[in-house]
């Protein structure tokens, strides 16, 4: 890889780190909602750079385009909810904060320290590395079963999702 590359790929990772950071810390929902859009974006020209295009462009479609409009319309819907939640005074104990956060600080630790000792992968990829045929015959072929589980577990989760919301009416 070039010093291109590298730094490239860098600049995109602080860029990354950054807007999920403002995910976390805007006050306003609309703005976390923005940093989460420059986060996915971020994380689709990362996916360009280690050569899967095919991720990169779905990435785009469908959480950029699809699921951030999902959340920009229930973050309209329920703008009163969040000004009356703004107004509550959180109850948390401050010994159970303390230690998420020391686990919170435990786990970069360690995850930093087994991140060092990773070496580069040195072979190079396959010609049809992330693309459509390769990710097609991955899914439908290679992994069969438990990309069908995983459908059938999203319709039992909707299916169950909309008995809760009818049964609360």
């Amino acid at each position: 890889m070039s010093l291109f590359a590298n730094t490239s790929q860098l600049i995109i990772g602080i860029i990354l780190i950054l807007s999920s950071l403002g995910v976390i810390l805007a006050r306003k929902p609309v703005h976390a909602s923005l940093s989460f859009l420059l986060t996915l974006m971020a994380l689709a020209a990362l996916y360009l750079q280690l050569s899967a295009s095919f991720i990169a462009i779905m990435q785009i479609l469908v959480y950029a385009g699809a699921i951030l409009v999902i959340f920009m319309y229930v973050i309209v819907l329920f703008q009163d909810a969040h000004e009356q939640i703004a107004d509550a005074k959180p109850e948390s104990a401050p010994f159970l904060l303390y230690l998420a956060a020391a686990g919170f600080v435990l786990t970069l630790v360690f995850l930093g320290k087994q991140l060092l000792h990773l070496k580069p992968a040195t072979e190079n990829l396959a010609e049809d590395f992330g693309s459509v045929q390769a990710i097609g015959k991955a899914l439908y072929v290679d992994f069969f079963f438990p990309f069908e589980a995983v459908i059938l577990l999203f319709l039992i989760a909707v299916v169950g999702a909309l008995y809760v919301a009818k049964k609360e009416k």
